[in-house]
């Protein structure tokens, strides 16, 4: 494989579930904030979803078990988790992202590649780059990340770790190996903390010993992870991103406990999924030509209907009597509904589109 030279990022949005917490309720700031299920002290049930800086200091790790954590932290409070809120703030985040229009690949709800290479020529301008997203990101968000900037995707998550929370870690080609030189072996992927004492145990410290051996020597020291590792260290590990595919629906759906009948229940269902969906095409300045509605009934049949414009459009009024239109017939059937979607797609950016602010720094 031909490794072009790039400049690649890593954004990670620091302990993002635990910070929202703490954006809605600033009195939890500096706590030992758990998120995860409110009613663990009493059901011994539930896992960490992420948790502060603080909680960490005790062992506190998310996907740790919520009876382990508070064993660990007993006194931490507990912050109960809002999927739905969560999942705004980050499309919100990753849409000042977007903005840039670059190549950009979306890992998680808090975590994303960006290729930095087309707009910009050096290292130094990268992190110059990555300061003005941190800033864009706090400023309309009130969340702090942490990137990593570097030539391969891997030295760039390991950077984005290397100094959190709120940094901005640079590892330029020419730094690769001191970067390195200053890791434990743990903190590379793929080697945990048995191995780690494995390889310890033979007198392999850290990187510092490896980092400019050749591949031979690394096969014959670590056995075929050698190869692996000899690849990392020389920035011969993946270096691109597939750019993702342009946006072609918005949707939101509701799983419910639907009886025959229920017009009340159905009608104030369909009303909210089309308020939320099309303020999701207002908020992002789209455009639409394709109205669905997904109905799932009670005995889990499956049906979608569809009505497309002779335009693009975004008036509420006409859009939402196609939706009511297309979900009449089903609603009394007599099996009763237990999931309704509905969606808008071929879309299209509206004429008064603008990018968010971040964009002006980058295009003229």
């Amino acid at each position: 494989m031909d490794y072009q030279p790039r400049i690649l990022a890593h954004l990670d949005l620091d302990m993002f579930y635990a910070s929202v917490e703490i954006r809605e309720n600033p009195e939890l700031k500096d706590k030992t904030l758990i998120v995860g299920n409110p009613n663990a002290r009493k059901t011994k049930k539930g896992v960490v979803l992420t948790c502060s800086y603080e909680a960490r200091k005790f062992g506190v790790r998310s996907g740790m078990p919520m009876n382990e954590a508070l064993q660990r932290c007993p006194d931490a409070v507990i912050s109960s988790s809002s999927r739905s809120k969560y999942s705004e703030i980050s499309n919100n985040i990753m849409s000042i992202l977007r903005d840039i229009d670059i190549p950009i690949k979306i890992t998680s709800i808090d975590e994303a590649y960006l290729d930095l290479t087309s707009i910009t020529q050096n290292y130094t301008e990268a992190g110059y780059i990555g300061k003005i997203m941190k800033e864009e990101i706090f400023k309309r968000e009130k969340i702090t990340c942490s990137i990593g900037i570097a030539p391969t995707l891997t030295i760039a998550k390991m950077a984005s770790d290397y100094n959190k929370p709120d940094a901005i870690t640079v590892v330029s080609p020419n730094l690769v190996h001191s970067f390195f030189s200053s890791l434990d072996l743990t903190k590379i992927p793929g080697i945990g903390k048995k191995s780690g004492l494995r390889f310890k145990s033979r007198g392999i410290e850290n990187c510092a010993t490896l980092v400019s051996k050749s591949r031979q020597d690394l096969v014959t020291i670590m056995g075929r992870y050698g190869n692996h590792l000899y690849d990392l260290f020389n920035c011969r590990t993946r270096n691109y991103i597939r750019n993702e595919r342009k946006r072609k629906s918005i949707s939101h759906e509701r799983t419910f406990h639907g009886k025959p009948g229920d017009m009340k229940t159905y009608d104030s269902i369909i009303s909210n999924l089309f308020e939320r969906t099309y303020q999701s095409l207002v908020n992002k300045k789209f455009l639409m030509k394709t109205v669905s509605v997904k109905l799932r009934f009670n005995d889990f049949e499956t049906i979608t209907r569809a009505k497309s414009l002779e335009q693009v459009s975004s008036e509420m009024d006409e859009l939402f009597i196609i939706v009511k239109e297309l979900t009449a017939e089903f609603l009394e059937d007599p099996r009763g509904l237990r999931l309704i979607g509905v969606s808008f797609s071929n879309l299209m950016r509206a004429p008064d589109y603008e990018p968010t602010p971040i964009s002006k720094y980058f295009y003229q």
